[in-house]
């Protein structure tokens, strides 16, 4: 049975990855494949995530049982998902570099076009490429399907979609980032940002006495004013944060998580992470990285949460408190989320 959280599987029978089917199918390289300076950002559902050093768009990629590496991801930060690469290291099949040709795509009876090219040098003996497809709609079929098949009517390619609903979602939480330093270059923007941080952090310390009492103790904060739903297949959230310290800021960072329990009719949450002495501060300073509900330093406070935190007597040396407009959230959980510098 197929199972589109990725326990399915496909026979390698099914999948007829013919030799002569990749040299007809002529899908290749562009300014899109960007491998060799790929990034590795998260694992989900046995697909590699990757992010671009230069461009900072995502892919995502998997090994299939039969050698092939399978590729799906976007032009760039923002696009739509919209090019599919297969490549093999087998020498027998023919590649045929630099020649572009138009392709059928079928993914479970649902048919799209695209413009493909070969290409001879992918990585580390990869050869193959990808192809580009003409419509919006395929990014939302190779999340919601089963099977692509390239060239389904002269020798076709079968491709497994296993696990891709999740791992779509994870690579437009990664492709996030990527719009969200784009963002950050703009002055006007991270003013803007700056001063809901800190409106944000103002109103929780004036309806929450003991998020004021923690601030007493508190060498830094960071702050995430606002985190929305990021428009993926799967529940996902994301947002901007500062990091503040001496009233000063020191950072801007950006938290995203695929699990947050979801509050019905909320649109939008924020969150503060307060760092209680210089050695957790240093901690995350020198890593710039953050996985909350991982670390076990780190305590969340949440409404209907009434103990104290006993920071003398456990190693938490970190809190973070969860909050909207009418103050701290019951049904929102931090599990997961991820939080890490916006390099600029």
């Amino acid at each position: 049975m197929l199972n589109k959280s990725g326990n399915g599987h496909i026979m390698n029978k099914t999948r007829s990855l013919g030799l002569c089917g990749l040299a007809t199918l002529l899908i290749g390289a562009s300014s899109v494949a960007f491998a060799e300076t790929d990034v590795p950002v998260d694992k989900v559902e046995g697909w590699d995530i990757y992010q671009g050093s230069e461009n900072l768009g995502c892919v995502m990629e998997r090994t299939m049982d039969d050698g092939y590496l399978v590729r799906l991801g976007k032009e760039k930060a923002g696009a739509p998902f919209g090019y599919i690469g297969v490549y093999t290291q087998n020498p027998d099949v023919n590649i045929y570099g630099g020649v572009t040709g138009d392709v059928v795509l079928d993914i479970d009876g649902q048919r799209f076009t695209g413009t493909a090219v070969g290409d001879l040098d992918f990585r580390e003996g990869y050869r193959g490429g990808y192809l580009k497809a003409n419509n919006p709609q395929f990014g939302e079929a190779l999340a919601r399907k089963y099977v692509l098949t390239l060239n389904p009517d002269d020798n076709p390619i079968k491709i497994s979609l296993d696990g891709t609903l999740k791992a779509m979602a994870a690579t437009e939480l990664c492709d996030s980032y990527g719009v969200a330093v784009e963002d950050m270059g703009d002055a006007a923007t991270l003013s803007a940002l700056e001063a809901n941080a800190l409106a944000s952090w103002n109103s929780l310390l004036e309806g929450n006495r003991r998020a004021a009492r923690y601030a007493d103790e508190a060498v830094a904060v960071m702050v995430f004013p606002e985190i929305k739903k990021a428009g993926l297949v799967v529940g996902g959230e994301a947002g901007n944060g500062v990091l503040f310290k001496d009233g000063q800021v020191l950072g801007h960072y950006r938290t995203s998580s695929l699990s947050v329990g979801a509050q019905a009719g909320a649109q939008s949450y924020g969150y503060a992470v307060m760092f209680l002495d210089e050695q957790a501060y240093e901690r995350f300073f020198s890593r710039k990285r953050l996985e909350l509900g991982v670390d076990a330093s780190v305590a969340v406070f949440r409404a209907g949460i009434t103990a104290e935190v006993d920071t003398t007597k456990t190693k938490v040396d970190t809190v973070a408190f969860v909050y909207d407009e009418e103050g701290l959230m019951a049904n929102w959980t931090l599990e997961a989320s991820r939080i890490r510098e916006l390099e600029q």
